[in-house]
Formats: structure tokens, sequence, C-alpha cells
């Protein structure tokens, strides 16, 4: 699919691959590419499906992610500083879907206090139907298992291989690499994955993974020194639904012998004619794919703070931002002499999905008594560093709509939080609601 751009004023530009044909119950990555240039702070990129389709995030660049009545949205309240914003998602035409249907949407943000939004042009998409006289295979136990081999190409260069083995092991999945400090990769092959590296975490993500047996992914890793035995030797997985429920398997590092690795390297070199000032891995590698996640913003006028993180909540149409979604989501002034308080408390190591009720962040650590005297808030709660965000939390439930009642109870007492909204967590790791209501097969309650 190729990309599309749509030249919007203030020389903002936005490339998007959607498709002119989408086959139905098949999923398609949707790439996003912002180019924004210096603008900062609120910001939001939508589009309107008709009846019949389903989107879901796939990287979002710092932005929340919701999808309700047709209506996907990304939401900033701070753009990332880089140049272009890159995020992508994930569309299925479902049964129902028109055989044409119009897509449009809007950018929306901030700049110099003023409110702005921009359509972006309609998008026509024919649903094909595909019949198929297949007869459904018996259900097989879904198990897998990946493998590292690492190749040093020189100067620090190294070629890393995954090989992924699986069985019934279909839809969404996700491998993870933790890089040695100071690493960047580069996707050499993969598989029809997502790759992104985001710090020293390296990750290619499926939606709908290849069927085959045995995959194998590869990519290019530069490094500042040489880190051959911290590659061979560091943390991955490789995550995979089962009947709705995440498995998580590692991958094991499989030794090489380096100076046989080497030696084939320098003899392969020695066919190629290495132009004059190219380097050898220059001239070795392949044509490099990396294709990275893309993100998108939303309508201004639309904003509030809790529908930012939950997957399918409709936010608000308001008539005014405040002020204080432009620059930072929380109204809290540091003006107290008193010395910081450690926080209230620390939750234990958690494993499976927990929801819990993010009350207020900011971006610095304020003390646990002027968040009580602030809001008039009794109850216990603890902080979390995330997004380069200080996030204030409160509650543990296994049942989304016990988090839920929780929220409304809080915006009920009236503490004037800035937006209350449902988080959750997958073995103590944030993700959106919208995966822990599909891994935990519960169901959204508005």
């Amino acid at each position: 699919m190729s990309f599309v751009t749509i030249f919007l004023a203030d020389g903002i530009e936005i490339e998007s691959n959607l498709p002119n044909e989408l086959v139905k119950d098949s999923t398609y990555i949707v790439e996003v590419v912002i180019k924004k240039g210096d603008l900062f702070g609120f910001a939001k990129f939508q589009q309107n499906f008709p009846e019949g389709f389903d989107a879901k995030p796939v990287e979002t660049s710092e932005a929340s992610f919701t999808f309700a009545d047709g209506r996907m949205k990304f939401i900033w309240m701070a753009l990332p500083e880089k140049e272009e914003v890159k995020i992508s998602y994930a569309v299925t035409a479902m049964e129902g879907a028109p055989k044409e249907s119009i897509v449009d949407g809007k950018f929306s943000f901030i700049q110099d206090n003023e409110r702005k939004s921009y359509d972006i042009p309609n998008k026509t998409i024919t649903i094909i139907t595909i019949i198929s006289d297949e007869v459904e295979e018996e259900k097989v136990p879904a198990i897998a298992s990946a493998a590292r081999i690492v190749k040093p190409l020189g100067n620090n260069t190294y070629q890393v291989d995954l090989t992924i083995s699986k069985q019934g092991v279909y839809g969404f999945a996700k491998l993870e690499e933790f890089l040695p400090i100071g690493a960047e990769a580069e996707v050499m092959d993969d598989k029809k994955s997502v790759f992104s590296q985001v710090d020293e975490k390296a990750k290619f993500v499926w939606m709908s993974i290849p069927d085959d047996a045995d995959l194998v992914i590869s990519y290019q890793v530069k490094a500042p020194s040489d880190i051959l035995s911290q590659l061979q030797s560091m943390e991955g997985n490789l995550a995979f639904l089962d009947e709705n429920e995440t498995k998580t398997v590692p991958v094991l590092g499989v030794e090489v012998d380096e100076s046989a690795a080497m030696a084939a390297v320098s003899e392969e070199a020695s066919e190629e004619v290495v132009p004059m000032g190219e380097s050898i891995e220059k001239a070795n590698s392949e044509e490099l794919a990396n294709v990275a996640p893309v993100e998108t913003p939303e309508e201004v006028n639309e904003t509030e703070v809790k529908a930012a993180e939950e997957p399918v909540v409709e936010v608000a149409e308001i008539e005014e931002i405040p002020e204080e979604i432009v620059e930072e989501p929380v109204r809290i002034a540091d003006n107290s002499n008193e010395p910081i308080a450690p926080v209230t408390s620390i939750p234990d190591p958690q494993t499976g999905i927990v929801y819990r009720v993010q009350i207020v962040a900011g971006k610095k650590l304020v003390p646990n008594a002027q968040i009580k005297k602030t809001y008039a808030f009794k109850e216990e709660f603890f902080t979390e560093n995330h997004e380069g965000w200080v996030k204030y939390i409160t509650g543990q439930f296994d049942v989304y709509k016990s988090a839920r009642d929780k929220r409304e109870n809080l915006v009920a007492a009236n503490h004037k939080f800035p937006g209350p909204f449902v988080t959750a967590y997958n073995a103590g790791e944030r993700i959106t609601v919208q995966e822990a209501l599909m891994i935990s097969n519960q169901k959204w309650f508005k």
C-alpha cells in the first residue's frame, strides 16, 4: 500500500497508507506520519469509520487511543518533540461493513493559545468478500519457542536472527528485545510485523502473525563498543494469545563461533566490489526496510482527560479546552515548603490483568500532603513514573467494571480531579484498557 500525502495549513503534512480496498474479516495495519515541524502541546488525530469497522492501536507515540461508534482517536496531552510523529493502527472490515465505505477525519491542535482544526480529505474504501470452501481445522494448542543467533559484521555492527517456531499460534503476537545501552537497531526482515525501537527496547508487533510454522526475523545492531556477549545473553520474550490468555516465552540465545562468523563476513565481502569510502557492512547489507509505526492526534474541542486512556470512551465535546490540558493535565502548584514525602504506598508486584484509577499527573513529584489538601482526598494512593510524567494512582481491581465504578465514585465525591480515568496493567506493565479487556475477556461499561 502506497502513502498519500495531505498538505494542511501551518506547514503541517500528514502521510497515510490507508488502503483503497479491504478484504472482509482481514486485518490491515495502517501507518500515519505527521510532519508537524515545531508544533507542540495538545493535539488530536481522528478518523471516522462507518458501522462494521473495528480499529485497534499498534503504535501510539505517547498518544492515548480510543475507538467508539466508528470514531478512532489518537490524543496527545503534549506532542513528542521530534518533527515527525509516527503512529499506526489495525483496521478490520467485519460483517455488516458496507461494500463501499467513506472514511473522513480531522487533525486538531492548539497553537499560540488558538484552537485549530483541519479536515482530512475523504477516502473511499471498497470491501472485498472472499468465499472459501475450506473446512475449519481442529483447534491446535498454542505453543511457541524463540531462539536468537548473533553474527558480528565488523565495526561493532551485528546481525541478529530470531527464529520463532510455533504451533497453533494465530492473531496478535509481540516479540521484544531489550538491547544493551547505546545500541541502535534497524530492521532487515520483519516478516510482516511492525518494527519500532524506543530507548533500548526493540519491538516487533503482529496483529495477525503469519501462519508459517517457523519464522526468521532479522535486524542489525550498531553500538559504540563491542557488545557481542551482551547481545547473546540479553533479555527477550515472545508474547501471544491462546484462547484470549496471554502466554509469554523467553528468547533463548545461541552462541556462534565469532572467528568463523567474521571469516565468513570477510569472504563474502571480498566477492563484491566495495565502493571507495563505503564500509564493508554497507556493501554486504540488503536494503533495510524500517517500518516505524505511526501516531496521530484528534479534535481539540473534544477532550476530557478521562477519555485520554480509556479505549472505547466517547470524549465529550466541550466549548473550551481547559488551560491546564494544553500544558499539563494537572493543576498542582508546588508552593509548599514541606519536604516531599514518600509515596503513600507501593503496590506489591502483580501478575495478570489489574485495573486501577489515575487521579492526577504532573511533571514533577509534589508532597502527598499537598495532593490531599488540594483535592480533599484522604484515601490511599501511590505514584508511578510513566512517559515522563509522575502519575498518582489509587485502587486495584481484577474486574474493569469495579475500577469504572471507583472512577465514577471519585467524580461524584467532587474531589475536582482533572478527569480521573481507568488504567490497566499486565504483569505490572501498563497497557491500554482495550488490550486488557481483550486479554481478560471482559466487557467495557460506559
